[in-house]
């Protein structure tokens, strides 16, 4: 089924009145992902400097959450003090984490300090112990355990990132309808595209004005049909199973502006049932609204359990419409449903950073920006900024010629 961009909302973000904040406390991890473009040069990173960098995203960009990335945070010593940290300054704090050190008793010390929602990072092609050469659709036992300690954890949120990768969109569909039947305990899930820099005899790179040497960084590759798997096609994988999930909101590139960087689907049900999705106008006045009244804009709520109010959106919004008439629909058939919860699950689906037509085509706008050494930088050019001190350029053959 082919995205009309007329039916999407796209988000009025910017560099500097953003949703999202990013913070990387450390480097170290203790495992190994094949899709990881960072690199290991400086280990743990002091307090004060994460704290000073805190204080600065919180400056520049007027977020509404901050999330604590690596590495892997989880092994941060000072990881409770960052998270309390975020909270003093009332910022929401998301962790991406492998999972390997999440605990019950580690997510209530978490809880305590403040940690709004954890991301678990889980695809096939992490080493793990035990959990090696396992598909996608067998790594949803790991991602089932992962989800019901973060669910006993009183009102701490939960959400998945699954790098896909070409030989395994096939399985897209097995992880969504594990999602989907995890609708109470899970309120997001990404799926993002491998991407990295491909390597070719026509594309160079350049930084400080030198030529350098692509393969140093992890997730180069050679396999052009390895690093170009589009939103499309994993929109494709899910909605030719579920065509009922429709995204409502995008982003798009930077330099090529009619590829959907992001692409979200903002689904509403209860545990066992399913209602509809928001469409475009009801993502657009949650934005507008929270950025009149709070001054900034938003990604998640403090909450999942979004409650009944949502069908008010009939009125303006056509697929929340179809939504509360399946949910009407529901209740004739089984009044009891009129006393369940009703949740909002959100499914992301990404195209990183990447070389297109000899460009470098990001997301206009990243919603997680970063500081390096005071100035705003996107996350997945920081390993850029730390080996050269800018990001790097690319060229083609024929431009270098002329």
């Amino acid at each position: 089924m082919k995205i009309n961009k007329n039916e999407l909302y796209r988000f009025p973000w910017s560099k500097t009145d953003n949703p999202g904040g990013w913070i990387e406390v450390t480097d170290k991890c203790d495992i190994s992902c094949k899709g990881c473009y960072r690199h290991k040069l400086e280990g743990h990173r002091s307090i004060e400097d994460i704290k000073n960098d805190i204080i600065k995203i919180k400056s520049f960009t007027n977020c509404d959450f901050i999330t604590i990335a690596g590495g892997e945070p989880l092994i941060y010593p000072q990881i409770l003090e960052v998270v309390s940290f975020i909270s003093e300054l009332g910022l929401k704090s998301i962790i991406f984490s492998n999972g390997e050190k999440f605990t019950y008793e580690f997510g209530v010390k978490l809880r305590k300090a403040g940690l709004s929602k954890i991301h678990f990072h889980v695809d096939s092609e992490q080493e793990r112990d035990g959990w090696d050469s396992k598909t996608e659709t067998e790594l949803n036992q790991l991602r089932q355990k992962l989800a019901d300690i973060a669910y006993s954890i009183k009102g701490l949120q939960c959400g998945f990132h699954v790098t896909v990768y070409r030989n395994r969109l096939n399985e897209i569909p097995q992880i969504i309808n594990w999602t989907l039947k995890n609708t109470h305990k899970v309120q997001h899930i990404s799926l993002i595209a491998f991407r990295g820099l491909p390597i070719n005899g026509n594309l160079h790179y350049y930084a400080n004005g030198v030529e350098i040497d692509a393969n140093k960084f992890n997730n180069s590759s050679n396999k052009a049909e390895e690093i170009n798997i589009t939103t499309e096609e994993i929109f494709e994988q899910i909605i030719s199973n579920y065509p009922y999930l429709f995204p409502s909101a995008y982003l798009n590139g930077t330099s090529t502006f009619d590829v959907y960087k992001f692409l979200i689907i903002a689904r509403v049900g209860s545990k066992s049932k399913h209602y509809g999705v928001l469409g475009k106008k009801t993502m657009e006045f949650a934005q507008v609204f929270y950025h009149l009244f709070f001054g900034k804009y938003f990604t998640f709520m403090n909450k999942p359990n979004i409650g009944k109010k949502v069908f008010a959106m009939s009125i303006f919004d056509g697929k929340v419409r179809k939504a509360f008439l399946k949910f009407c629909g529901l209740c004739l058939r089984n009044p009891m449903i009129l006393f369940s919860k009703t949740y909002l699950q959100s499914i992301h689906i990404q195209q990183p950073s990447e070389i297109l037509d000899g460009k470098i085509n990001l997301c206009d706008d990243c919603v997680n920006m970063t500081v390096y050494k005071g100035n705003l930088v996107k996350p997945c050019q920081l390993d850029e900024y730390r080996f050269y001190g800018e990001p790097i350029l690319v060229m083609q053959s024929d431009d270098r010629l002329n």
